[in-house]
């Protein structure tokens, strides 16, 4: 057998058991574990030792029996520093003379370190493009796990993140639950008294006097059940009785309702008849009538003077209904309309005369994915805004 044939094997040899080891660094995931198998390969897969494994950023992470004094390796690691990220020859007057080698151990990724390896003189070209590859596996092999590390910690920090989110959504639902039970038993006291002054026989000054107090009062109440229903909802006991519910029934109770309201604006109220808006939805008939009621009040609270309401329904080919309210009011910019569905966030109109707590639609599009549906704005400035309450047609009759 020929010197050039057992120099082939020997090299076929070294790829096949450098092959079994890049599988097991792929494996492990644990840098100091594929630090040590690097190490540890070096002298069966070429005559060389090891000098060791500095991993960039980090120092040494394994000296071998060629790495010498404290000294040596100081002296090396600022050789490495000149030589940047592509290795090569390291001058080492510390460490015994002969052949040293700085293999860059890296990736497509980046870059982790250098295999240094040292021997008594430059070993052949084939154990060489070994040693080559082996950093280079190495460096595959760290990289990927400094990656999955970091995919792990990222992954922990954010369920921990989520953890705290929710202890402090818990926290604050029950303080809202608490308080807003707490202050609506005084309230309602408040409001109890309220009314019977007025079946008192009062002078005008008392009589608005009284009004002022029962209409501060409802509106305290309503802001007190809005908050108190957003608490449920967000953890998770709010009680909803789905079934068959008529668009048309629920469209017109929401008419009855605010019909006085409209008619002291000016407003007229367009309405679907029973044959235009036939369909049933599957829903909790309490908290449907509550988001339209919602929407249907904010069109007169925020509609001009003398304008129209329009509340209208039509079932797509996707087994869902659209039930839309539509104002000609002043509509709402484009640049606000991200903040809509903030809780307490009024657009501005705070500082307007019109009442309002800036919970309301926020409850209702809660509401409506609580039934499974969805609610969703478009509205053009200077010409109105319309809301589109999407919900599932119910299977069975009302």
């Amino acid at each position: 057998m020929t010197d050039e044939l057992r120099r082939l094997r020997a090299q076929v040899s070294s790829l096949q058991s450098l092959l079994t080891l890049s599988k097991l660094m792929g494996d492990s995931g644990d840098q100091l574990r594929i630090v040590h198998l690097a190490g540890t390969a070096v002298p069966s897969l070429a005559r060389c030792q090891l000098v060791g494994v500095e991993l960039a950023g980090a120092g040494w992470g394994l000296v071998g029996p060629a790495g010498g004094s404290a000294a040596a390796l100081r002296e090396v690691a600022g050789a490495l520093q000149r030589l940047g990220q592509h290795g090569g020859a390291v001058a080492s007057p510390a460490m015994a003379p002969g052949w040293v080698w700085a293999y860059p151990m890296q990736s497509a990724a980046g870059h982790a370190g250098f295999l240094v390896v040292a021997a008594a003189a430059e070993p052949p070209a084939e154990e060489r493009f070994v040693l080559q590859s082996l950093a280079q596996q190495t460096g595959v092999a760290l990289i990927n796990a400094r990656l999955q590390a970091d995919e792990r910690a990222a992954a922990e920090a954010a369920l921990e993140a989520k953890r705290e989110a929710d202890r402090a959504n818990t926290a604050k639902s029950e303080f809202l639950s608490r308080m807003s039970h707490e202050l609506r038993t005084p309230l309602n006291a408040i409001l109890g008294f309220g009314q019977l002054l007025q079946l008192d026989d009062l002078a005008e000054e008392q009589a608005e006097s009284v009004d002022h107090i029962l209409r501060a009062g409802q509106h305290l109440l309503g802001l007190i059940n809005e908050v108190l229903d957003l608490a449920r909802i967000e953890s998770g006991h709010l009680a909803l009785s789905p079934e068959a519910v008529g668009v048309f029934e629920v469209i017109k109770d929401t008419v009855d309702l605010i019909g006085p309201l409209a008619t002291e604006r000016a407003l007229r109220i367009q309405a679907p008849s029973p044959r235009e808006c036939a369909w049933t939805v599957q829903a909790d008939r309490q908290r449907l009538k509550q988001v339209l009621l919602n929407l249907a009040s904010n069109a007169v609270k925020y509609n001009r003077h003398g304008g129209s309401i329009s509340l209208s329904c039509h079932a797509g080919d996707d087994g869902r209904v659209r039930i839309a309210v539509a104002d000609t009011g002043p509509g709402i910019p484009a640049d606000k309309l991200p903040r809509l569905f903030t809780q307490f966030d009024r657009l501005g109109a705070e500082h307007s005369e019109v009442q309002g707590t800036g919970i309301g639609l926020v409850l209702a599009k809660r509401l409506a994915e609580a039934m499974g549906g969805a609610l969703t704005v478009a509205s053009v400035e200077g010409q109105g805004t319309t809301f589109t309450l999407e919900l599932s047609l119910a299977m069975e009759p009302v």
